[in-house]
């Protein structure tokens, strides 16, 4: 899972000095993806991310892994406010809380919250307008069966996500004076 971590974030550095810029606005806009921060278990999380506005965006996770010998759940949410707006890409501050559970099948269970806070970025490649390319830094609290941490996220500082954006509130129509 590191090395998706890595090429995810590469692709995200190589991106911003290789494309010409472009504009998004996100108002009224769904992003569904995934997001592999702020879990004590390290899972991955399925996402969706609703921009209320162009400054501010509400995200739900849920990640989950069921197997033979365990079944882990993680469920969360962020907030995230626009700090900065540039022309393909915008700087966001973040804060997030989730629940996680894991039942080994040998028994003993294991229940944690966790709240966090960072700093994240989101970048639009100019062929691909509704696909976005996140990362985020960030410090969390964990308090995962009766142990608690305070540290840097995910067992690293740097966790990616990719969503694609569908323009639920106002979809694009044309009007009479665009037609062909």
């Amino acid at each position: 899972m590191k090395t998706i971590k890595i090429l995810c974030a590469l692709i995200l550095i190589l991106g911003i000095f290789a494309s010409p810029a472009i504009s998004k606005d996100l108002k009224g806009n769904l992003g569904i993806g995934f997001n592999s921060q702020f879990s004590p278990e390290n899972l991955d999380s399925l996402s969706g991310k609703y921009w209320i506005n162009n400054e501010l965006a509400l995200q739900g996770l849920l990640g989950f892994n069921f197997s033979d010998s365990s079944d882990d759940l993680n469920i969360g949410g962020k907030v995230y406010f626009k700090i900065k707006d540039e022309e393909n890409l915008h700087v966001d501050i973040i804060a997030g809380v989730g629940f996680s559970h894991s039942d080994p099948d040998r028994g003993n269970t294991k229940d944690g919250t966790w709240v966090n806070a960072g700093v994240g970025l989101e970048y639009f490649f100019s062929g691909l307008p509704n696909l976005g390319f996140a990362t985020e830094v960030g410090v969390t609290f964990t308090d995962y069966d009766h142990d608690s941490s305070f540290g840097s996220t995910a067992d690293s500082f740097v966790g990616a996500g990719i969503h694609y954006y569908f323009d639920i509130l106002s979809p694009k129509v044309k009007r009479p004076q665009e037609t062909e």
